[in-house]
């Protein structure tokens, strides 16, 4: 998988999460937003960072 898709992956996951916990504390168990709408709202985010200078890359890993 390339960075970016993992980042993009990470943050689709870190928008689904805030979502759950935003429909516990509302005790509203309907969906807020599709996967579509999700994914965009992600690629929006990695474009914006880009956009300010920041790049995808993998972090060297942390020796065991």
């Amino acid at each position: 998988m390339k960075d970016q898709d993992m980042v993009l992956s990470i943050i689709v996951n870190a928008i689904q999460f805030a979502l759950q916990h935003t429909q516990k504390a509302s005790d509203n168990p309907g969906v807020v937003l599709s996967t579509e709408e999700r994914v965009a709202v992600a690629g929006a985010i990695l474009t914006a960072l880009s956009e300010q200078g920041f790049h995808v890359a993998r972090a060297p890993p942390e020796p065991r």
